[in-house]
């Protein structure tokens, strides 16, 4: 009897050998991230956030693949794979697009620092982890949203086929309906590029089929989105990004910390003096927003507000 963790070919061959061999085809992948901490807002309306969608659609080219996005309120994330320069040169036609954008009241967005890191991504292992990083971001962020339900994100299309269903081929809207979804002339994109809620519908031209295909099933997947709280600290460290953990993971965490470090279990019980040390621990190892960190520690928002403007 075979082994499950082969699979057929011309010779029979070690899954995770055969996922190696893909990586070093397909890649280099790379992270690309816009910086999140002190940037002003970029997205306010669901317009707004469905075009930052659309820009990525209208910007991609043959020589960029997609395998996972989030449109944040203030920052972005693309897991890519594609040569360096192109990759770069996709962030450029984007920020270009976006920089003409301004929505229903006007509102414009001074893009000026609005710059990118690149980061490349070593192993099949490190591309599973930065996909789930990718998808999780919304609903970490957006304590309303569950890992599927933010929109502009592809963390609500992997292992969950229902909500690919109800797009319409971008073909067939009107000239006036493509310059309303696109917010310039008629721009044209690839017959596999469909529209659903007033943007383009992120699995036609994102690879989420292909991103699946890293995973060994579905369980690894959902395993992998519950877990390893601290693989993802390392990825937002590396990013520089905010928030990365749900406020459940941040007080295990606190809790732990405050265990060790004060012989006390419940971080509200700590003296005033600790409970700023623990504060200055949340934000320098965690990232953690100021809301989470005036929650768990019932401090008062002035007094965060004045240790982390």
């Amino acid at each position: 009897m075979k082994n499950e963790s082969e699979i057929t070919g011309p010779v029979w061959v070690r899954r995770d050998d055969y996922l190696n061999y893909h990586f070093n085809q397909k890649g280099p992948f790379w992270h690309l991230c816009t910086p999140g901490t002190h940037q002003e807002i970029l997205f306010a309306s669901p317009e707004d956030y469905g075009f930052g969608v659309t820009s990525a659609a209208v910007s991609l080219d043959s020589s960029v693949r997609i395998y996972a996005m989030a449109v944040m309120s203030n920052h972005l994330h693309d897991i890519l794979a594609g040569p360096e320069e192109a990759c770069l040169a996709y962030f450029k036609r984007r920020k270009r697009v976006l920089k003409y954008y301004s929505d229903a009241s006007g509102r414009k967005v001074d893009w000026k620092g609005f710059e990118c890191k690149l980061l490349p991504v070593g192993d099949v292992s490190a591309l599973r982890t930065e996909i789930v990083y990718v998808n999780r971001n919304g609903f970490l962020a957006c304590p309303e949203h569950t890992p599927y339900s933010y929109p502009w994100s592809t963390g609500m299309y992997y292992f969950n086929p229902a909500a690919w269903e109800g797009s319409v081929p971008y073909s067939e809207l009107s000239y006036r309906e493509k310059r309303k979804l696109t917010h310039s002339r008629c721009q044209d994109l690839p017959e596999t590029v469909r529209v659903k809620d007033g943007m383009v519908h992120i699995p036609s031209f994102v690879q989420v089929r292909e991103g699946e295909r890293w995973f060994k099933d579905a369980h690894q997947y959902f395993n992998l989105l519950s877990r390893s709280r601290e693989a993802y600290g390392e990825v937002a460290k590396r990013l520089g990004d905010e928030v990365f953990l749900t406020d459940s993971e941040l007080f295990d965490a606190v809790c732990l910390y405050c265990r060790v470090q004060f012989g006390q279990t419940r971080p509200t019980a700590l003296s005033p003096n600790d409970k700023v040390s623990v504060a200055v621990m949340m934000k320098r190892e965690y990232h953690a927003s100021n809301g989470q960190i005036r929650r768990m520690l019932r401090l008062d928002a002035s007094i965060v507000q004045e240790l982390f403007p």
